[in-house]
């Protein structure tokens, strides 16, 4: 998948959010999709077929599901993580604290 950049860690990248998604899945759309609305800088990481990226992923979150998303180098979760911080008017908050 060339939609983005290779795989690299959080901190490898200057955007406070990063976010990891596969190419058909539902709810990296639409986290994809809230991040916009939001106009927050991120950068998308594909892992599609990404074994070693994928492994990464688990170790660091636990999870084996996409989206994986990244703030200030700290993982928040997927796309149902992220608009529940946004519904509670969390999210921009992150966000912004990882900027400074």
């Amino acid at each position: 998948m060339s939609d983005g950049p290779e795989f690299a860690p959080p901190s490898a990248f200057p955007e406070p959010v990063v976010i990891y998604t596969t190419r058909w899945c539902g709810y990296c759309m639409m986290a994809l999709r809230l991040l916009r609305a939001r106009a927050f800088a991120f950068v998308q990481v594909p892992v599609d077929g990404n074994a070693d990226a994928r492994a990464w992923l688990v170790a660091q979150t636990g999870r084996t599901t996409v989206p994986q998303v990244f703030i200030g180098g700290r993982s928040v979760g997927g796309y149902d993580d992220i608009a529940e911080l946004d519904e509670r008017g969390e999210l921009a908050g992150l966000v912004a604290a990882a900027q400074r």
